[in-house]
């Protein structure tokens, strides 16, 4: 059970090891430079999940008032066409990445 854990974090911890050039036979930085490029782990920017409608309001959902025939009552509807996406947005504070393979807080177990 010890040496199955700890072969299993080798695995997880050694892309992060090898991405920042730790634990390598490569002794120059612009070898692992030039392996890994520019990786980094964290995100800068993230799609929006807002839109925009025809009158450039921005919000999240769209809703119209339409006119019930049988019962004369007016309800809300969806709008679903007309609607541009926000796009990318730049985050005011880097986020990790959440594919990045390593634990960041292990919480202690408690046994009663």
């Amino acid at each position: 059970m010890g040496q199955s854990g700890s072969s299993m974090v080798k695995k997880m911890v050694s892309p992060i090891s090898n991405m920042f050039g730790y634990n390598t036979g490569e002794t120059s930085p612009e070898l692992v430079l030039s392996r890994y490029g520019t990786a980094t782990p964290f995100v800068y920017k993230r799609t929006s999940s807002m839109y925009f409608d025809e009158d450039g309001d921005l919000a999240h959902e769209f809703y119209e008032e339409v006119l019930d025939r049988r019962s004369r009552r007016y309800r809300m509807k969806k709008k679903k066409h007309n609607l541009i996406p926000e796009g990318e947005i730049e985050l005011a504070i880097p986020r990790l990445n959440c594919n990045l393979p390593i634990v960041l807080c292990e919480a202690p177990v408690s046994v009663r």
